[in-house]
């Protein structure tokens, strides 16, 4: 055979890649078996005179044992310099040390049952990649399936219908979905992955555990390439607002404690307010800035930075803030003016949804009295829902 032919069947398990994949160690087996059963035994002769009367025994016995685990020592190091797998190597010169030939018989079963078991024994590697396969089409052929079939907008909804296969579906279930979770992860399918964290099967929880982990980790290398950019053009707004987006997300996503979540808000409002200042004729970060601020409770901040929009917006969700904004801050008069104010997008013939077309009627009605707190209440929840 030529020499540039690779041995398939000795492959180089100090490569730690292999190493975490989980598979027996092959190589070397009947190396370390030999070995172990000959430290073992030749231990046992030697602290044997030990247990005996004779003078200097004791001595003797230990000098000859420390002499066997030097031995060991050299063996396992001569292993490493050719590249065979350390691991049960090792085991046997850490626990014939301490407890001599019991050690070693310690080590040779460990070795026994790893053989036995790892048989059909899944890897660690092909275990972790089958919890998340990868997908078979790709984005565009996802996008089009989703169209011709009308579920471009299905994620609206799949949240519930996760919720509730992660309630009542079998174990095979929860796994596919907390797969499909991890691959497509938005902040609606957090309650889903928390039920898995929760769930009675070890292997929902310890796949939910993984796909968490796996969405903030696929979060965390995001904010640094955002940083990144942020950092290489500091007076690039467009970057700083995108740094702010991804961390207001990262915040809303429902995966942080709350103190984690906090202090990511407040790095989001500092990139927002950043970035408005050095464009300030951007509607969008304006909004995203105003929306935040809202849902940090600063309402007065809100309406502030919201205000300039208001009469040139044609997007409605900008004045359902401000609405609310007003609200919280009791500027009812201001409140009352808004759908004369923007008749065309909140007066009589605009297209509203049933619940705020009947809030924004009753603003807009003539016998609206000041002193009426129990109607101003129900119309402020139906504008922050």
């Amino acid at each position: 055979m030529s020499k540039s032919t690779p041995d398939l069947s000795d492959p180089d398990l100090s490569d730690p890649a292999i190493l975490l994949a989980g598979e027996r160690p092959a190589a070397g087996a009947a190396e370390l078996a030999a070995v172990a059963l000959a430290a073992g035994l030749l231990d046992a002769a030697a602290l044997a005179p030990g247990l005996t009367g004779v003078p200097f025994a004791v001595p003797l016995a230990a000098a000859l044992h420390l002499l066997l685990c030097a031995l060991v020592g050299l063996w396992v190091r001569s292993r490493a310099r050719r590249g065979r797998d350390l691991r049960l190597a090792g085991l046997l010169l850490v626990t014939i040390v301490p407890l001599g030939p019991l050690g070693a018989a310690c080590t040779l079963m460990t070795a026994a049952l790893l053989a036995l078991f790892s048989r059909y024994a899944t890897g660690f590697q092909d275990w972790y990649l089958s919890l998340f396969p990868d997908s078979e089409t790709g984005p565009a052929q996802e996008l089009y399936e989703l169209i011709v079939t009308g579920r471009e907008n299905a994620h609206l909804v799949a949240g519930d219908s996760f919720t509730d296969v992660m309630s009542v579906g079998s174990p095979q279930q929860k796994q596919a979905v907390i797969a499909l979770v991890a691959r497509h992860f938005r902040p609606a399918f957090t309650p889903a992955l928390k039920a898995g964290l929760a769930d009675a099967d070890p292997s929902v929880r310890v796949q939910a555990a993984t796909a968490t982990a796996r969405v903030e980790h696929e979060f965390n290398e995001r904010w640094l390439a955002l940083d990144h950019a942020a950092r290489s053009h500091p007076d690039d707004a467009a970057s700083l607002a995108g740094l702010a987006r991804h961390l207001d997300d990262y915040a809303f996503c429902g995966l942080l404690d709350s103190n984690r979540e906090a202090e990511i808000r407040d790095k989001a409002l500092d990139g927002y307010r950043h970035s408005l200042d050095l464009a300030p004729g951007d509607d969008g970060i304006r909004h995203d800035l105003g929306r935040l601020l809202l849902r940090c409770g600063l309402a007065a901040e809100a309406a502030e930075r919201l205000e300039p929009m208001i009469d040139r917006t044609p997007d409605r969700r900008i004045l359902f803030w401000y609405a609310e904004s007003l609200f919280r801050l009791g500027r009812f008069a201001d409140l009352r003016a808004l759908p004369a104010r923007r008749p065309d997008l909140l007066g009589d013939g605009a297209e509203l949804p049933d619940t705020l077309r009947d809030v924004f009627a009753l603003w807009r009605d003539d016998v609206w009295r000041d002193d009426a707190p129990a109607a101003a209440g129900s119309a402020g929840r139906e504008l922050a829902a």
